[in-house]
């Protein structure tokens, strides 16, 4: 596969590690405020992997410096064990009010985001991902970008063989999914994050739904529904309010159109969900739901990030203004449709013309 000099410059070569970032007596302090680790991650990661979409990158650092000056975010820790407050001390506003420091990012970071649809008959199965997007945030210019792939693009899984692109997840899980859209679009892939709709339903829900301008009417008479039935949706045009399920139906739905204007609206629903977490009223909401937050979606996201990447990752990402981040989707200017032997309809990619979107979306040319 041809890549552009520009691209290749933007691929960190396989084997480099990146340089330590040092630890501050802040973020020490404040890692100590949120539980271990867990599949996932804390609250704050959680919350803050949806940084990789650059929509929810203002939660981590809300959260952390709600914990920084207090409990508020504690309710993890045993009450019994916190020393005991002394009588007419002299508060230290420089303690009381600390500025988080940012945990120095230094290269550019390229996220892979899957989006998994799981029925309640299919728990510990991986179902195909119907969501595949590459999200990059450049600290150096301040700048991001945020790339659909179309779920039907016709490539080479490793150890595999050709097949939609969609298959490499349930065939080897994030690893071969993360393999195989570096090995076919020349991208070099940081870290992945896998989210079971549900938590995409919980976390709109949570932030008080979100308003998305729909541009033309949708109705889909054949929307699935969990039973293998059909639950017909319809939106009608115009600026929208929409709650958690709503939202993921219209990020769905594609058989008013098509699957490149569904991943369109799945980048609408995504800055919609930015915008909302980036107004300055979310913020008693989040501090309060946070630990509720944890709770529900520990078991509903996937991600090879550590604590400390996420928290650089949020607080970078909360200061991308919403002009400096491009987007775009693979649709049928970068690809051939095509029916393969066994009748399966296709994408074959034009991987030249794929290789200028990438350059262009993630500010390389």
């Amino acid at each position: 596969m041809r890549e552009s000099t520009r691209q290749q410059k933007a691929i960190r070569k396989k084997g480099q590690t990146r340089r330590p970032r040092p630890r501050t007596p802040i973020l020490d302090e404040a890692l100590r405020f949120v539980p271990a680790p867990g599949p996932v991650g804390t609250v704050v990661g959680i919350v803050g992997m949806f940084v990789g979409t650059l929509a929810l990158g203002l939660v981590v650092a809300i959260i952390l410096r709600a914990a920084l000056v207090g409990d508020v975010l504690n309710p993890f820790r045993d009450a019994s064990l916190q020393p005991t407050a002394v009588p007419n001390a002299t508060p230290n506003p420089e303690f009381l009010a600390p500025t988080l420091p940012a945990v120095q990012q230094d290269e550019r970071v390229t996220v892979l985001l899957l989006g998994a649809d799981t029925r309640p008959d299919q728990q510990g199965y991986r179902n195909r991902t119907d969501t595949i997007m590459l999200l990059m945030a450049d600290p150096t210019t301040n700048r991001a970008g945020i790339l659909s792939v179309p779920r039907d693009l016709y490539v080479d899984i490793p150890g595999y063989g050709l097949n939609r692109i969609n298959t490499a997840y349930p065939l080897g899980g994030a690893p071969l999914a993360v393999q195989t859209v570096e090995y076919n679009l020349g991208v070099r892939i940081d870290h992945y994050v896998v989210v079971e709709f549900e938590a995409f339903v919980t976390l709109v829900d949570e932030i008080g739904g979100i308003d998305v301008y729909v541009p033309r009417e949708i109705y889909d008479p054949t929307f699935p529904d969990n039973n293998y039935g059909y639950d017909p949706f319809y939106m009608p045009a115009g600026m929208q309010h929409m709650d958690g399920e709503t939202a993921l139906k219209y990020a769905r739905t594609r058989h008013a159109d098509n699957d490149y204007e569904r991943a369109r609206r799945q980048q609408a629903v995504l800055f919609a969900i930015r915008d909302k977490v980036l107004s300055l009223d979310m913020l008693p909401t989040l501090i309060q739901r946070a630990p509720a937050l944890y709770a529900t979606l520990s078991d509903s996201i996937t991600t090879d990030m550590t604590l400390e990447e996420m928290i650089g990752l949020a607080l970078l990402a909360q200061d991308i203004p919403r002009e400096n981040i491009r987007s775009a989707v693979i649709d049928s200017n970068y690809v051939i449709s095509y029916t393969t032997a066994q009748g399966a309809s296709v994408l074959i990619p034009n991987r030249d013309r794929i290789g200028e979107l990438l350059a262009e979306v993630f500010w390389l040319e």
